[in-house]
Formats: C-alpha cells, sequence, structure tokens
C-alpha cells in the first residue's frame, strides 16, 4: 500500500467536483440570459452587474471544470462574488421595483449559489 503524502490529502479536500463546475455554469448562463433581458428592455443598471457575474461565475467554473490547482479558491471567490451581488440585487429590487419575476429569480439563485457555497465547504473537508 502506498503512502499518501498531507500535501497529496490537502489537494484531495480542495478539488471541487464536477457537479459543482457545472452548478457554475448553469449560475453562469442564467445570469447571462437575464443580462441580455435587462440589456434588451434598457435596464442597464442591472445588466451590467448581472453581466459581471456571470463572467466571474463562468471564469470560476473554467478553473473547477479544467482542474486547475487554484480550482477551489476561484470557485468559492467567484460564487461568493455572485452571491453578495445577488443579495445587493435582491435587497435593491425588494425596496425599489418590487417586480415579480425579478424577485423570484433572485430568490432562486440565491439559493443556488448558498447550496454551491455549502457544497464547496463540504467538499474542502473531505480527505
Amino acid at each position: 500500500m502506498t503512502s499518501t503524502s498531507q500535501a497529496q490529502l490537502s489537494t484531495r479536500r480542495r478539488t471541487p467536483s464536477r457537479g459543482i463546475g457545472l452548478a457554475m455554469v448553469a449560475g453562469a448562463a442564467t445570469f447571462a440570459l437575464a443580462s441580455a433581458i435587462h440589456f434588451g428592455t434598457g435596464f442597464t443598471q442591472a445588466a451590467i452587474p448581472e453581466l459581471l457575474i456571470a463572467a466571474v461565475l463562468a471564469a470560476g467554473s473554467s478553473a473547477v471544470l479544467t482542474q486547475r490547482a487554484h480550482a477551489w479558491g476561484a470557485a468559492v471567490g467567484a460564487t461568493a462574488f455572485a452571491t453578495f451581488g445577488t443579495m445587493v440585487g435582491l435587497a435593491i429590487i425588494a425596496s425599489g421595483r418590487q417586480d415579480l419575476p425579478d424577485l423570484l429569480y433572485h430568490a432562486l439563485i440565491l439559493t443556488a449559489l448558498v447550496i454551491t457555497l455549502a457544497g464547496l465547504a463540504r467538499t474542502r473537508r473531505e480527505p
């Protein structure tokens, strides 16, 4: 039986699953779609942040799906950024426009992002 070094165990603990990467791709796609819709309606105050979030999530998912050494950190950073941006958007919608489809989208994507963060936290602790 081969002995596994502590460094190898640490690397394994920080390797996000392909499912996490795919969830991040799905999130990036929904933000890109929301951005396109908002650009189409002239609501650039929402379209630009959504496009930025889509790009950050896409970059993070790329690191995960290509199994880069920094994948876990990139995934956590990208997902945390998207989560924060979504909470800001939700607060703006709740205090202003109160558009039901926007509120529903933000609530659903926030749930998905929190689940993704929980999955990343769990992945980090696995041996």
